[in-house]
């Protein structure tokens, strides 16, 4: 039997859910809530589907299998919370919820009704991400020294709640924590309020993991949006454009020439090997939604702590 998908939320994201379940052929895509119904008139695309202005509506009559909430941050808990509560699986935009202590509480509510959680931090599908992870694994660039992240562009008006860490900034400190399959040690924030005066949207963060130092930029402020990754190991370094899905692989090509002055020796280096990864190109929304249908469909396991973690080094240190 088909899933029956409901989506909570139409605005700049829920609007991209909606078009990408609408594509979906093996599901029921039923109804949408919003309240604001103008936006789900104003699509661009003609659901022939239920509205409600009413979420609790939507979930009380639909009996739906799946729910995607896009609603913004500070309506997360509660919302799936109530979804989680009458049977629903969610698909939960990031930040997982604003607080520390109703994430914690939605994660073990989900794992008490048996329930598929998954919040969206939606760079873990990108490919050009699981392509890099892969190279980062079989040693393409040795061990990792170093990280740096730049995530900025203009200010976003549909974002009314949230400040600028929560919003850009736990992208990337998640996709490191994942790369790096660890977390940090140390962690410190220069928030600054530049432009907006009621929440922070400049932001800089300095992690300190192992035997790896991370810098993430993060701003509301730079007029042209930049979304890459750059990572610098013993052997290579390798940079990662996610917005286009390109990687640029360069491996050292260096020797080690004994020195008779010196008890040690000198590195000669030479113009380094660059190679282009071919990624291939996927929209990582598709991807996310297609991961959480099997998920459901085939009961497997959803381990949605990687949300919590992140928020936990942004809300403990800012």
């Amino acid at each position: 039997m088909k899933k029956r998908i409901g989506v909570i939320g139409i605005g700049n994201m829920g609007s991209h859910h909606l078009r990408v379940y609408s594509e979906i052929s093996d599901i029921d895509l039923v109804a949408v809530s919003d309240i604001n119904k103008d936006l789900f008139e104003k699509t661009d695309e003609t659901y022939d589907i239920n509205f409600y202005e009413s979420y609790l509506d939507m979930i009380e009559n639909e009996r739906l299998d799946i729910v995607s909430i896009c609603v913004p941050t500070v309506y997360h808990y509660q919302v799936a919370k109530d979804c989680i509560e009458r049977g629903i699986n969610v698909l939960l935009e990031k930040p997982i919820t604003d607080s520390i202590n109703t994430a914690e509480e939605l994660l073990e509510l989900a794992d008490e009704k048996n329930l598929k959680l998954l919040v969206g931090h939606i760079e873990r599908f990108n490919p050009a991400v699981k392509k890099l992870k892969e190279i980062i694994d079989n040693g393409k660039i040795g061990n990792i020294i170093s990280v740096i992240a730049r995530r900025v562009g203009i200010f976003p008006p549909q974002i009314k709640d949230a400040n600028v860490a929560v919003d850009l900034a736990i992208h990337d400190i998640d996709i490191i924590n994942y790369l790096l399959d660890s977390l940090p040690t140390e962690v410190n924030i220069n928030s600054q309020k530049s432009l907006i005066k009621e929440r922070s949207d400049s932001v800089e963060f300095f992690l300190k993991y192992k035997n790896v130092s991370a810098y993430i930029q993060a701003n509301w402020i730079t007029p042209v949006k930049i979304r890459k990754l750059s990572i610098t190991g013993d052997k290579g370094y390798v940079e990662m454009d996610y917005v286009n899905q390109k990687i640029e692989l360069y491996e050292s090509n260096y020797e080690k020439i004994e020195t008779k002055s010196f008890k040690d020796y000198v590195l000669k280096f030479s113009q380094p090997d660059k190679t282009v990864i071919s990624v291939a190109k996927k929209e990582p929304l598709k991807e996310e939604i297609l991961y959480f249908i099997d998920c459901v469909e085939e009961n497997i396991k959803i381990d949605s702590n990687f949300a919590l973690d992140s928020l936990k080094i942004i809300l403990n240190n800012l």
